[in-house]
């Protein structure tokens, strides 16, 4: 995974050298190879996970090749939408901070942000629409609420954990982060399957 992010590190590691120089023009295009390759994550792990196959390098490939369209649909999409909260959230912070309208915008954005990781783990197992799959992410994020406090917990521990270490360590986080989800979703995995036998079963009569 850390060979699709080069851009990304090289990014991280300018910016920490040199906080002055920070794009977020920049940034938005070394994110972009983030998508694909957290999706191909996502579906290694899932199937490791329920087939103990330990071919991870092959695994991620073939799935990065194949799910590369859906992925980074549904990544811009989350890209562009982060992005804009984000500028928003700059905006009435540092120009209307008494209007409280930036602690709104900072909690879309971290809706966004959870029915994006909802979306890449269901993505990586079922082939749906876009819009679908939002909606379906948005009501497991709803359903399983025990589950996305959770999720949170484990991103603002990261977070605050990579503060502390090397920028390299980057490379690893998400494999763990994913391997986390990748269990506590195995019962949405099984619901999402159990609509889908359903579907197909009522379509058939």
């Amino acid at each position: 995974m850390g060979i699709c992010n080069i851009l990304l590190i090289l990014f991280l590691i300018l910016t920490a050298l040199s906080p002055n120089n920070f794009s977020l023009s920049l940034l938005f295009i070394c994110l972009i190879p983030l998508g694909p390759s957290l999706g191909a994550l996502y579906s290694t792990i899932g199937k490791i996970i329920r087939e103990r196959d330990i071919y991870f390098s092959s695994i991620f490939w073939n799935s990065y090749r194949k799910n590369f369209l859906s992925n980074i649909r549904l990544w811009l999409t989350e890209l562009i939408i982060i992005t804009i909260f984000f500028i928003d959230f700059k905006y009435f912070y540092v120009n209307m901070p008494q209007s409280g309208i930036h602690v709104v915008i900072a909690l879309l954005m971290a809706i966004s942000i959870v029915i994006g990781i909802y979306a890449f783990s269901i993505n990586s197992r079922f082939e749906i629409k876009l819009k679908d799959l939002l909606i379906l992410s948005l009501y497991f994020m709803m359903k399983k609420f025990p589950t996305t406090i959770l999720k949170i917990v484990v991103l603002v521990l990261m977070y605050y954990l990579l503060k502390s270490v090397s920028i390299i360590c980057l490379i690893f986080v998400p494999g763990i982060i994913c391997t986390i989800f990748a269990y506590y979703d195995k019962d949405i995995f099984q619901e999402v399957e159990n609509k889908f036998r359903s579907h197909v079963q009522n379509h058939s009569k």
